[in-house]
């Protein structure tokens, strides 16, 4: 029985041409993040691992984008098929998270930034949404650095969110995280 949240995983993973359970990965990693469509599939994985098992070609890109700092976290990250790295950190006392390609090549990045420099429209989709305060809001760029919407997330009644919202205001999703516990077997 030690192995029923991952044998569980493992069918829901095994019924969709998205990303799937990986052992190796998971037995590396320090934590686990799993997203999912309306339907219960998981679109992305990632691995939280340590830094070093970053390609150097990322770290090299992460220093070119935003210079200084350290590394504060890293992903191993399967968006389908395709393998991304995550590198994390802190600029001026908010969190940059760069998403590349295993060449080093950006793919996306997050960035939070102050309610200040959120437009109003954005703000008032958020409110309308009533998912309660919102703890952090971050813009969400493409791999050629362009703007392509915001992520707020937020509190309300103990459980968190994530809400996407076009830069024109319109509400993209809501997500609901979840902690969760997932075993591994090990033999």
């Amino acid at each position: 029985m030690r192995t029923l949240t991952l044998a569980a995983l493992s069918l829901l993973t095994a019924c969709t041409s998205g990303p799937t359970l990986q052992n190796d990965d998971a037995l590396g990693a320090e934590k686990l993040e799993v997203a999912m469509d309306e339907s219960g599939r998981p679109t992305e994985i990632e691995y939280h691992v340590h830094p070093d098992a970053v390609p150097a070609a990322v770290h090299e890109a992460m220093e070119a984008l935003h210079p200084g700092g350290a590394v504060t976290a890293a992903e191993k990250e399967f968006e389908g098929s395709r393998l991304f790295w995550e590198l994390a950190k802190e600029i001026d006392g908010f969190k940059v998270e760069a998403m590349f390609h295993p060449d080093g090549r950006l793919h996306s990045q997050e960035v939070e930034v102050p309610a200040s420099s959120v437009p109003e429209v954005v703000k008032s989709a958020v409110a309308d949404a009533d998912f309660g305060a919102v703890r952090a809001w971050e813009e969400i760029h493409d791999g050629d650095q362009q703007l392509v919407e915001y992520h707020a997330k937020t509190t309300s009644d103990g459980r968190n969110y994530k809400l996407l919202v076009g830069a024109d205001g319109e509400l993209l999703g809501v997500f609901r995280e979840i902690e969760a516990e997932i075993e591994v077997p090990v033999e």
